[in-house]
């Protein structure tokens, strides 16, 4: 396969604006992040990567305000694809919400930050009646969890065989004391689910931000792959994020793209667009 021969998505971005809103993160001492960071900064970051297509996920709870920001956004950047949002999954008015946001090709999906709230927030019948609407709109719901959260996911993610989750950020394993008991485990329960996906994103600001290499990455990806196999796994970069590891976006894309040497390039071509086309039900991607 030739590279650019098919479609490349980035499934995993950040856009901030500070003037716009208070974010409870970034906080001002985290000073790689504590900037605007727009559309034109990401196209210039992604330099002469193959990447050519890029999915917004939500930094603000509370906010779709945020998620039309970048609806938006997208009507004017033809490589921003689409947009996971946020939504208050237990609002009696969520349809209307979600009617109203889905009223652009670009929405497709939710996401919600869960370090906010208590660890067994997913499983309160208030979220789940938001969780089966979103089922029921053929909508998508991106899991932000740690390893403290797998056994409310794994109830979860059953009792909705017909969503599509999506664990963000290999569910954040210590990959810098190089920790896998208990992640390990918790990621082949998640993956027996076949409406669950993985990105393999966020892992170098888990490692050692400033002396991670791709070994210290490649036993948790060879894992969620052994999991999940490439059919269920995609790319996110997570930037800007990334930069909190002294990590540039060509870096990050790069160290997965060795991660990935044992893979056929078919496999590859799945895991840097292929499943994140078809996981997002995306409408229009750049070649």
């Amino acid at each position: 396969m030739a590279e650019g021969s098919a479609p490349t998505v980035d499934a995993h971005v950040h856009l901030w604006d500070l003037d716009k809103w208070k974010y409870a993160w970034p906080s001002p001492d985290l000073k790689p992040l504590w900037r605007n960071f727009y559309p034109d900064d990401l196209q210039t970051a992604m330099g002469t990567t193959p990447v050519r297509n890029i999915i917004f996920v939500q930094v603000l709870n509370h906010s779709t305000e945020e998620t039309e920001w970048v609806l938006d956004l997208c009507e004017r950047h033809p490589f921003l694809a689409g947009v996971v949002g946020w939504v208050d999954l237990t609002d009696p008015q969520l349809e209307s919400t979600i009617d109203r946001l889905a009223s652009s090709p670009y929405f497709l999906g939710v996401r919600y930050i869960l370090d906010f709230e208590a660890d067994d927030w997913l499983c309160r019948s208030d979220v789940q009646n938001g969780l089966g609407l979103l089922e029921r709109k053929g909508l998508t719901y991106d899991l932000l969890i740690r390893p403290r959260h797998f056994r409310y996911a794994k109830e979860v993610v059953g009792r909705f065989p017909k969503l599509k989750f999506v664990i963000d950020h290999l569910a954040k394993p210590n990959i810098k004391d190089g920790v896998m008991e208990g992640w390990r485990e918790g990621m082949e329960e998640l993956s027996s689910f076949p409406n669950v996906y993985c990105k393999l994103s966020g892992m170098v600001t888990e490692a050692d931000p400033d002396h991670w290499t791709v070994e210290d990455l490649r036993p948790y990806v060879q894992h969620v792959l052994q999991c999940f196999g490439a059919e269920r796994c995609m790319f996110g970069s997570d930037w800007p994020v990334c930069r909190l590891a002294n990590a540039d976006y060509p870096q990050v894309h790069r160290a997965l793209s060795q991660c990935l040497d044992s893979c056929t390039a078919e496999q590859k071509e799945a895991i840097f667009g292929r499943n994140a086309e078809e996981f997002y039900s995306i409408r229009s991607l750049t070649s």
